[in-house]
């Protein structure tokens, strides 16, 4: 690490963190959608935006929403990386589900000191996604560089495999059913304009596009 991050309070690093993970695409997060994803009042939800906007750590824009400054981001960053280290231990070591590990994480992530979050990733065998395949920040708090794209975004007949799903819970049960979860590796055959034939294992599968645009995918091979 190379300089210490001064500590802020247990609420602004949920905000921090909650702001990086809703972010698409670099555009601003409706406060709207902040609050719902909090369940805490839009007026609440204001107030605190303004007061990391004062403290420099996030750029409020009035009915357009909060984006977080360098310094915000970097923030959410060592936030996120707490976590998803958690999560990879809780799931692969204690065996929890990743729901379990993903509400215990969300305590352990404010209380963990940068030493233990250091020891704990050399432990794990520096990982880079959590087990949903999601990006583990690095310890200077960059997000390591990937090539993902959608599954609709594949092309016919390259090998891919997934890097995670954002299906509702009874198209994820889907998914995972045939065998479509982080980590399986799969080609798509063919595509017509609403859906895709895929290679999954030693099965074919014929899935919406729709469906399609919750995976996410990495065409090399995972290391």
């Amino acid at each position: 690490m190379d300089a210490p991050i001064l500590p802020v309070s247990e609420s602004m690093e949920m905000y921090l963190v909650t702001i990086a993970r809703l972010r698409v695409e670099n555009q601003p997060v409706p406060l709207s959608q902040l609050a719902e994803m909090l369940s805490i009042s839009p007026v609440s939800v204001n107030e605190m935006c303004r007061k990391l906007q004062d403290q420099g750590f996030a750029f409020y824009q009035p009915y357009k929403g909060v984006s977080l400054t360098p310094d915000g981001q970097q923030r959410a960053a060592y936030i996120l990386r707490r976590h998803r280290l958690w999560e990879v231990f809780l799931v692969e070591k204690l065996g929890l589900s990743f729901k379990e590990a993903h509400d215990t994480a969300c305590e352990l992530e404010h209380s963990t000191p940068n030493r233990v979050a250091d020891r704990l990733e050399a432990y794990l065998g520096y990982p880079t996604v959590n087990p949903e395949g999601e990006p583990i920040p690095r310890a200077d708090g960059v997000l390591p560089a990937n090539a993902w794209i959608l599954l609709t975004e594949l092309p016919i007949g390259l090998a891919c495999h997934v890097i995670r799903c954002v299906a509702s819970t009874a198209e994820g049960a889907f998914l995972h059913e045939h065998g479509i979860q982080p980590g399986a590796a799969l080609t798509v055959l063919a595509a017509a304009d609403d859906s895709l034939l895929v290679q999954v294992g030693g099965a074919q599968l014929s899935i919406a596009r729709q469906l399609a645009e919750t995976v996410t995918v990495e065409t090399r091979e995972p290391e």
